[in-house]
């Protein structure tokens, strides 16, 4: 039995604990900002002492001050709690790129758990000082994933969203459900559906480690292609003689010769159809021929749906951006080069191309 399967769920769509350092700043710059706030409380009760010498002072300053540090102390830490229990953010958590999530949904953490938990702080400080507090965060630091006696109380998790997931982000976390999900090395052939339960001769499964230029490392140019198996089985094996279906357009007739294969930066091969589609989820517009429709798994998120088109025709491989968000590049002999949205751009072979978070290498056979 697991120990603490909601964590290690949380743990494979790609959370991030905070590092206890990180976790420490985000604490110091709200406790900074409340010090701030509460100076005019501080200077009104500085001016107000000589009242407890019995004499006679004006107190009308003394307590306006006291009165307005008071309430700007107040007024800060009910925003402080509203946003921690509804987004998961404080003012310090905000600018460290921190969220606390309830780790049992990767929610929000609830407003009355961060009050409890509020609670908890200030009573260890009324009791011990600076030494309750500072035991209460230390107790992170023999939990694996940094939860604290207060996350543990909340049923919370405080996560580095600059690092990793961010929950909060719902297109990202519902595309981490979704590949999380999805078998270990899915992609599909034209005509088959994309949750065709028949076997597939490709794995493309996730990326390689990324440098920190960006650029997703790649087999060397010595590579030999393996022996080559058939892209389209479907459609060779259809008597030439059937009529098309009236509802939708005729496939290619055959793929060309296979001159040239992508070897991807996890060493998965993919011979070159004369027309695909690779993304994260491709789909042929209406109208539009794909011989091969080619999903990859991309961690980083940064590849669109249908992110690009490519194929080989007689002057060799091609490739077309398809409006994707981050684009896609070409690392030809001849240098670099962004491929201009909706225009098709030959690319020889030795070039690497990068979409998204991957990266393939263009082999001639």
């Amino acid at each position: 039995m697991r120990e603490n399967p909601e964590a290690e769920q949380a743990d494979a769509l790609g959370v991030v604990s905070a590092a206890p350092g990180r976790r420490a700043a985000a604490f110091a710059l709200d406790a900074a900002v409340w010090v701030a706030l509460s100076i005019p409380t501080i200077v009104g009760a500085v001016l107000a002492l000589p009242l407890l010498a019995g004499d006679a002072i004006d107190v009308a300053l003394p307590a306006l001050l006291v009165a307005i540090g008071v309430g700007l102390t107040g007024l800060f830490g009910i925003v402080q709690l509203v946003l921690h229990g509804r987004r998961g953010i404080t003012l310090g958590k905000a600018a460290l790129g921190l969220r606390s999530v309830r780790e049992a949904t990767l929610g929000p953490v609830g407003f009355w758990r961060v009050v409890l938990r509020a609670l908890v702080l200030s009573a260890s400080s009324l009791a011990l000082v600076v030494v309750g507090p500072a035991l209460l965060f230390a107790s992170g630091l023999r939990d694996p994933r940094g939860r604290s006696l207060l996350d543990r109380l909340a049923g919370a998790r405080v996560v580095d969203a600059r690092s990793g997931l961010d929950p909060f982000d719902a297109r990202a976390l519902r595309l981490a459900r979704r590949e999380l999900e999805r078998p270990t090395g899915v992609a599909s052939l034209a005509p088959r559906p994309l949750d065709s339960r028949a076997a597939r001769p490709f794995d493309v499964g996730a990326a390689r480690e990324r440098s920190s230029a960006g650029v997703v490392s790649v087999a060397s140019a010595s590579w030999t292609a393996p022996p080559l198996r058939d892209a389209a089985p479907a459609a060779a094996a259809a008597p030439t003689t059937a009529p098309a279906p009236a509802t939708a357009p005729p496939l290619s007739p055959a793929v060309p010769p296979r001159t040239v294969v992508l070897e991807f930066d996890d060493g998965t091969t993919v011979p070159a159809p004369a027309v695909g589609l690779l993304g994260r989820a491709p789909e042929a517009a209406a109208g539009e021929r794909a011989d091969l429709l080619l999903p990859l798994r991309d961690p980083s998120m940064q590849l669109s749906k249908t992110h690009a088109a490519f194929g080989v025709d007689a002057s060799g491989f091609w490739m077309l951006d398809r409006g994707s968000s981050n684009g896609t590049v070409a690392h030809t002999p001849a240098g670099d080069r962004a491929l201009t949205p909706g225009e098709r751009t030959s690319i020889p072979p030795g070039s690497t191309v990068l979409v998204g978070g991957r990266s393939f290498r263009v082999v001639a056979a």
